[in-house]
């Protein structure tokens, strides 16, 4: 006779531990995630979201002498912001035999799936979400350079260097954090032909230079990448969100179907330094900022960055002396702010930012726009579903959203210093 199972119970539990799990994305691993977030709108009709943009102030104006008539009416520029919601996915797979021996235990069901839905939440919330912020829209992570050892195989991996002088635009230097081990990578020629898929064994950063090591999964127009072909997630080139660099790219693009070059207020300020980080290149950029738009109230950088700029406030600190409680020792202090003529805001690091950047924004101009919250696809009223090629049972997560910055010359952009 047929065995029959019923998945109610699974399905059931499924929902009840993890159906609210990564929806507010609070995690200090995701800092800049977690703070837009709070300024998320699911306001999506359709596919697209419009929304309109102003330019500037009006300009019919002036001084008139008595009798004399009024200015011209001369409304502000204004154009009509135009983008689709983009489509990020995650994926939890589960044996089917660990599934149903823990259905009908809330405790063992709680320790067979736990693990697994932890790291994919993280994984979705690092890469999906945060990383891609810091990018460019396109997905790329960055450019092989120089020589390439090895086959390919797992007793001989590929051995390559990232490029730290990319020779395409935007393209990220890369860090070790955007290459996971187990991640797979599609490796495109700079003209945007797949070239082929590889797996990362390791990834290694020293003096700056990133090196990865990885086997080969499928080929396409070539067997083996080279240089300066181009890596990015698997199946993500040209499908990410809108990240910091479309609106402060270094050479100006289209923003929400929008030419930054006809309306170049539409497009974020760009500070370029070569040599060492100083406090005056923050403080001018704030108040390059304030004379632009408004002064910032986020600073958001990279671990390596927010190290040297505590350094460079060791002459700055303050102690306070109190009664020693306890015999712990601490070096270094918690955290820094930065101060505009609105007063004093956070300095926030983000392992996701490149490490020769640090960005200044206003966040009320910052949001994320969704067509629903993030959360596990349930349409069919279960969320574990048996995969039919495979002994599983497996469960998506994901959202359609967009990130939205109504006033882009409100962001600045300090890149290139040394660390």
């Amino acid at each position: 006779m047929a065995r029959t199972v019923n998945l109610t119970s699974a399905d059931a539990l499924f929902k009840e531990f993890y159906a609210d799990a990564g929806t507010s994305l609070q995690n200090a691993q995701t800092p800049l995630a977690s703070l837009l977030m709070k300024n998320k709108k699911v306001d999506f009709v359709g596919d697209q979201f419009v929304a309109p943009v102003r330019f500037g102030s009006a300009v019919g104006l002036g001084y008139r002498g008595d009798g004399e008539g009024l200015p011209s009416p001369v409304a502000a520029p204004r154009q009509r912001a135009v983008f689709p919601a983009k489509k990020a996915y995650a994926a939890v797979e589960y044996s089917r035999e660990a599934i149903i021996a823990s259905r009908n235990d809330r405790g063992a069901f709680a320790k067979v799936t736990v693990d697994e839905v932890e790291a994919v939440l993280e994984g979705f919330m690092l890469h999906n979400v945060e990383r891609a912020m810091f990018g460019n829209a396109t997905g790329v992570l960055g450019e092989v350079d120089g020589a390439v050892t090895g086959a390919g195989t797992t007793a001989s991996p590929w051995s390559f260097a990232l490029a730290t002088a990319p020779a395409a635009g935007d393209t990220p230097k890369g860090k070790r954090q955007y290459f996971p081990q187990g991640a797979k990578i599609d490796v495109y020629s700079a003209a945007g032909v797949y070239q082929l898929t590889i797996e990362i064994v390791s990834a290694t950063e020293s003096a700056g230079v990133v090196t990865l090591t990885a086997t080969t999964l499928s080929t396409g127009a070539a067997s083996a990448p080279a240089d300066p072909m181009l890596l990015y997630w698997e199946g993500n080139i040209g499908k990410e969100i809108v990240g910091l660099k479309s609106i402060a790219p270094i050479s100006a693009g289209t923003l929400y179907g929008i030419s930054q070059t006809s309306n170049p207020k539409f497009r974020g300020l760009l500070k370029s330094i070569t040599g060492a980080l100083q406090y005056d290149d923050i403080n001018e950029g704030i108040e390059e900022l304030a004379e632009e738009s408004e002064a910032p109230d986020l600073a958001i950088c990279s671990h390596s960055a927010l190290a040297l700029l505590k350094n460079l406030s060791e002459d700055q600190k303050r102690y306070n002396v109190a009664e020693v409680k306890t015999v712990d020792g601490k070096i270094g202090f918690k955290g820094i702010e930065a101060m505009s003529s609105e007063g004093s805001f956070p300095v926030v690091a983000s392992q996701m930012c490149p490490k020769d950047e640090i960005w200044l924004m206003k966040r009320k101009y910052m949001q994320l726009i969704l067509r629903q919250d993030f959360g596990w696809f349930d349409d069919d009223g279960t969320v574990l579903m048996r995969d039919p090629n495979k002994d599983v049972y497996s469960a998506r997560y994901g959202g359609y959203f967009e990130l939205f910055c109504s006033k882009p010359n409100s962001v600045m952009r300090i890149y290139g210093f040394s660390l």
